[in-house]
């Protein structure tokens, strides 16, 4: 592809756009902020100055310093001196530098790619601070505004794009990578304006250091880069294998076990929505890919169309299948029926009735519901004749969950191709075998939300696939009647 023909605007230029005309402000509050320093005598009443010249930031700064968040023992704070000396130097600092970068942002929204940098921003900054925290660093609100700082430049993009964001969205389309469709369209990638931001209103020599791209010791720099890796993951899926090679690599940085970095990491995602709408940006949390646990779902309105499980409906749609069985119902119907029980009652994320072609002896995916259903139908063409999981569970015969007690075990038959098609370490599966012969498989999981499955709902899921043995075995018993 060919690079924008129209492009005018470089890095300098639109650097100089968005410090001069639409962020002039920040930029000027910003850098007194940034500078303010600890090891100054008049250090708090410095900072405490600088807050108080601002009325919005004042009251926001204090408005935060009474939150949950941030003050979990409710003793009143009613003025910035006190804030600070409560709460810390470095985390008072952090909230006026934070709030006022959201301000204009708020103000300037004007696209959806907006809200999801946002959100992207929190989620990556309370990541990497709780990364922080855990290994003991004396800096963790540093790497917070680091983390939240390091999406700047893609903020402002889409805050203030100047004509552009039709032809960069269309670009993403186009181009394998962002920051090729980036370079196409501006010349420079967002990441590079970020930086360059960054550098000209001198707000983080930590960041710096992350956008030089060099090989760092510095474990804070790590920090911010597992932060934004693992954002980045989980936006496919918590149940993804790219969100736990993430969480792996996060565990082995800061020395927990893969379930306890698990635990930290999802309590560190709703700690983000929490975070975000304490600094007003409501509008970005339902851009945040929140994982469910049984103790958060009353957090379930800010996660999207997560469904829970059912049992009354389980039932239900049960009783409906023995009565459609008994009267013979079309056999689309069922197996419709049945995807629908798994996928609703049950709470899986993704459900699919796969059935066996004997043109190429493959298992191709013909109902389909939930996540991704358009990219199953063309990736879930699993072939029979070679060693794979789905082999080992069609010649078994029984109903199958890839677990954390058998997953190491299983792990040489998840080639390639099937990884990359179901993405997920965990799901229920089982076989459709009808007079001795492999017909089908049916096959769910939970990837968005990454929530571990449980017994009950592996003999649930048992249950509903049976049906669709015997509505096979009816057909076939009724066409030899027939003939």
């Amino acid at each position: 592809m060919e690079q924008s023909k129209n492009q005018t605007v470089g890095l300098e230029e639109w650097t100089r756009r968005i410090s001069e005309e639409e962020m002039p402000v920040f930029a000027h509050t910003a850098r007194s902020i940034a500078a303010a320093s600890t090891e100054e005598d008049t250090s708090i009443a410095n900072l405490a100055h600088l807050i108080l010249r601002d009325s919005t930031m004042t009251t926001r700064v204090l408005r935060l310093a009474n939150s949950v968040i941030f003050n979990p023992s409710g003793q009143p704070i009613n003025t910035i001196s006190r804030a600070i000396v409560l709460l810390g130097f470095d985390t008072v600092r952090s909230m006026a530098l934070s709030i006022a970068l959201l301000e204009p942002m708020i103000k300037g929204v004007q696209h959806d790619h907006a809200l999801e940098e946002m959100a992207r921003s929190f989620h990556a900054a309370v990541q990497a601070r709780s990364m922080a925290q855990q290994r003991g660093s004396s800096e963790p609100e540093a790497v917070f505004v680091a983390a939240l700082l390091s999406r700047l430049g893609k903020m402002a993009f889409w805050c203030f794009p100047y004509g552009k964001a039709n032809e960069l969205d269309t670009a993403y389309k186009n181009w394998e990578s962002s920051e090729k469709a980036e370079q196409a369209v501006l010349g420079f990638t967002l990441k590079q304006l970020s930086a360059s931001l960054n550098a000209e209103w001198s707000l983080s020599t930590l960041l710096t250091e992350y956008f030089s791209g060099n090989q760092s010791d510095n474990r804070a720099v790590q920090d911010l880069d597992y932060a934004n890796n693992l954002i980045l993951s989980v936006e496919d899926g918590w149940g993804g294998i790219k969100a736990s090679e993430c969480i792996k690599n996060i565990s082995e940085h800061i020395g927990l076990s893969m379930e306890e970095t698990s635990v930290l990491v999802e309590n560190s995602a709703h700690e983000a929505a929490r975070t975000a709408k304490e600094y007003g940006a409501e509008a970005a949390i339902k851009y945040m890919p929140l994982p469910v646990s049984d103790n958060q779902e009353g957090e379930l309105e800010e996660i999207g169309d997560i469904h829970v499980a059912d049992q009354s409906l389980q039932m239900s749609i049960l009783r409906e299948l023995t009565t459609m069985l008994h009267e013979k119902t079309d056999l689309n119907a069922i197996l419709g029926t049945i995807s629908e029980g798994i996928y609703r009652a049950l709470a899986m994320e993704r459900t699919i009735i796969a059935f066996t072609s004997p043109q190429d002896n493959n298992l191709h995916a013909k109902y389909t519901l939930g996540d991704e259903k358009d990219r199953f139908r063309k990736c879930f063409a699993i072939s029979l004749d070679e060693r794979n999981i789905f082999t080992s569970i069609m010649k078994s015969r029984n109903a199958f969950w890839l677990n954390d007690n058998i997953r190491k075990n299983m792990m040489p038959l998840l080639t390639k191709p099937i990884r990359e098609c179901i993405d997920v370490l965990e799901f229920f599966a089982m076989p459709i075998w009808v007079n001795g012969q492999g017909r089908g498989l049916i096959y769910a999981d939970c990837k968005r939300s990454g929530r571990k499955l449980t017994m009950e709902e592996f003999h649930t899921f048992s249950h509903f696939s049976e049906y669709a043995s015997i509505a096979f075995e009816l057909l076939a018993n009724k066409a030899t009647k027939n003939s």
